[in-house]
């Protein structure tokens, strides 16, 4: 296995060529044949010889967003990459780091002619339809898009283009608990990047468990404020935003979906060195050494366990197109939801698991918080649910009931969410 990088400048001045890895073969020779007849033992032996067939090596190349080394959702991918690389000798990859949508269609052509992939990866919702079209130009290569709803087997897209993701949201529900459960100023803020309907589920099912926790506590509304950078990734805005938050509505715990650890570290500025008691969660990967002293929890994410499914269906010659939408529970030997006393929250299992809760959660919530990850792995509980709003209808800012009393998100209302919680102010 070998991993390579390519920065987009350089990448795009000149695509240089990489041989793909050599083949296994080999030959067996045996024997056989041990027979009894009448008179006594006899030994055939007879010579035969098989050939095995040539293993072919994979290779596979990666589009970035941002930076491999962003921390967040760049950063998780690259790690994934590196982790199903690791579970299949065979495979080679390479990745090229902070291509734009404008210039991804010149990216993915330049790794299919220049370096040879078989498979390629795009991880940003914008490369979807440039991905659609090259895959009708290459038919005898293979896509695979995150984020996206284009894929063969939704027929929007060629039969060699499939669709994954791994949701987050429920475990941002779960943030939003220890959020409420911890909250002294019963203020909250969000660093969000763009008002699209994959941010807004996050958002609003942060801001339901923070509202959950909050007025079960105290029997008050909780007041929550989001700031939209409208940019993945830029740790000076996100740090702007995160201070002035914290300023203007004096939040002491702070949830982002930007693409760096800038927020929780901005809460483990102002709790270390300004004296202000300030909370922020991990993003994607564990970001507790950023914020130590401030680190809630967080979502962890292993995209490799998504993508050794597609580097087996290639090396078995099984591809076919699929739609994946992983979410708690999914790729576990068991789904069964376990007792808060026995939940595996905090450990590594599956596509996405929530780190470690600490320990200043007050042990009640922490308990909360348990039994809703167990139920959310066996499918038990949906946090887009009147269940998860205190058994109250969910409405959006404009007051239209979005879910009714009893009722519960599909997955069309979760994938097209356009619409904010009616507990969130803007900025």
């Amino acid at each position: 296995m070998v991993a390579s990088r390519h920065t987009r400048r350089n990448f795009l001045a000149s695509i240089r060529s990489a041989a793909i890895g050599g083949v296994l073969a080999g030959t067996l020779i045996g024997a056989a044949g041990t027979y009894l007849a009448t008179g006594g033992a006899k030994t055939v032996t007879v010579e035969k010889t098989m050939t095995v067939e040539k293993q072919k090596s994979i290779k596979v190349g990666y589009v970035y967003v941002g930076p491999a080394k962003d921390y967040g959702w760049s950063y998780s991918h690259d790690q994934g990459r590196q982790w199903a690389d690791g579970r299949m000798p065979l495979v080679r990859s390479t990745y090229i780091e902070g291509v734009s949508d404008a210039e991804v269609k010149s990216a993915m052509r330049g790794l299919i002619e220049g370096e040879g992939v078989d498979l390629v990866v795009g991880t940003s919702f914008g490369y979807m339809d440039p991905m659609a079209e090259l895959a009708s130009q290459y038919p005898d290569k293979y896509f695979l898009h995150i984020n996206g709803f284009r894929a063969g087997i939704l027929g929007n897209a060629p039969n060699n283009m499939s669709v994954a993701d791994i949701n987050t949201y429920q475990i941002y529900y779960l943030e939003g608990l220890a959020a409420g459960s911890i909250t002294k100023t019963g203020a909250v803020g969000i660093v969000a990047t763009f008002p699209v309907p994959v941010i807004t589920r996050l958002v609003n099912a942060f801001t339901l468990g923070a509202h959950y926790a909050y007025k079960k506590r105290t029997g008050k509304d909780i007041k929550i404020q989001v700031v939209w950078l409208l940019t993945w990734f830029d740790p000076t805005k996100a740090r702007d935003a995160a201070i002035s938050l914290i300023d203007m509505i004096n939040a002491d715990v702070l949830s982002s979906t930007e693409d760096s650890p800038t927020v929780l570290q901005v809460a483990e500025e102002y709790t270390t060195k300004k004296g202000r008691r300030t909370w922020g969660f991990s993003h994607y990967t564990n970001m507790h050494e950023y914020g130590p002293n401030s680190h809630l929890s967080g979502h962890i994410v292993n995209w490799g366990v998504i993508y050794l499914e597609f580097y087996k269906m290639i090396a078995t010659n099984t591809w076919e197109s699929v739609d994946i939408w992983a979410r708690l529970g999914d790729y576990l030997p068991s789904k069964w939801a376990k007792t808060p006393e026995q939940s595996t929250l905090g450990k590594p299992e599956g596509p996405v698991y929530m780190a470690q809760l600490n320990p200043a959660i007050p042990e009640e919530w922490q308990l909360e918080i348990k039994k809703r990850y167990e139920e959310m792995k066996e499918g038990i509980f949906e946090p887009f649910s009147s269940e998860g709003n205190l058994d109250e209808p969910i409405r959006d800012q404009d007051g239209e009931v979005r879910i009714p009393k009893g009722g519960r998100a599909n997955r069309n209302m979760l994938m097209n969410m356009d619409w904010i919680s009616e507990y969130i102010g803007q900025i």
